[in-house]
């Protein structure tokens, strides 16, 4: 007589779990300044012609700075760079600054 084993009728199931998605935003690089995401230059026109991209770490923000404003940020510290004062100093020749060729402008 031949042995017969009972089996249970349940079914397995296993559930693939589906794969990540990508995290890339994108894969496209910026091709101007007015794509990237960390600037605050407004609108880019001739009046901004002229003006320095400097980096504002408080705001984490590319800005647009005069050349004024980028001197006056420069010495906020009161330390300027030796280089640079050599460089100034080696340009300019105080015997040759009188007060006949000083222009004090016009009020």
């Amino acid at each position: 007589m031949a042995n017969v084993r009972r089996s249970t009728s349940s079914s397995k199931v296993i559930n693939k779990r589906p794969p990540d998605a990508p995290k890339v935003r994108s894969a496209r690089q910026p091709s101007t300044l007015q794509e990237m995401g960390d600037t605050n230059f407004g609108t880019l026109d001739s009046s901004k012609d002229g003006l320095f991209v400097t980096f504002n770490n408080e705001t984490s923000l590319f800005e647009l700075l005069s050349a004024d404003d980028l001197l006056v940020r420069a010495v906020e510290d009161n330390d300027i760079a030796d280089q640079f004062i050599e460089v100034v100093e080696s340009e300019i020749n105080l015997g040759e600054v009188t007060l006949a060729n000083l222009d004090g402008g016009t009020f």
